[in-house]
Formats: structure tokens, sequence, C-alpha cells
């Protein structure tokens, strides 16, 4: 996805729970949601 809109060298560096000891923790965990950190270079 990120290199169809002009990045290259796309490549995410890290995945966490963003939702842990929120109210929504079980909504992300049934549905597979967690956030992930990117690195990308565009020119």
């Amino acid at each position: 996805m990120m290199q169809a809109v002009g990045f290259q060298r796309c490549a995410a560096t890290e995945f966490f729970d963003c939702f842990a000891g929120t109210t929504k923790e079980n909504t992300a965990r049934k549905y597979g949601v967690r956030g992930a950190n990117f690195i990308a270079y565009k020119q």
C-alpha cells in the first residue's frame, strides 16, 4: 500500500498492541487490530 502512493524502501519497524488497557482491548483482539510504526522514503 505504501509503495502504491509513491513511497520507496518501506518497512514496518515495530508492531504493538495499541489498545492494551483500554475499554476496546477485547474488540481489537477479536478483529486482530494492532498498531505499527513504519519507515519510508519519498522523493
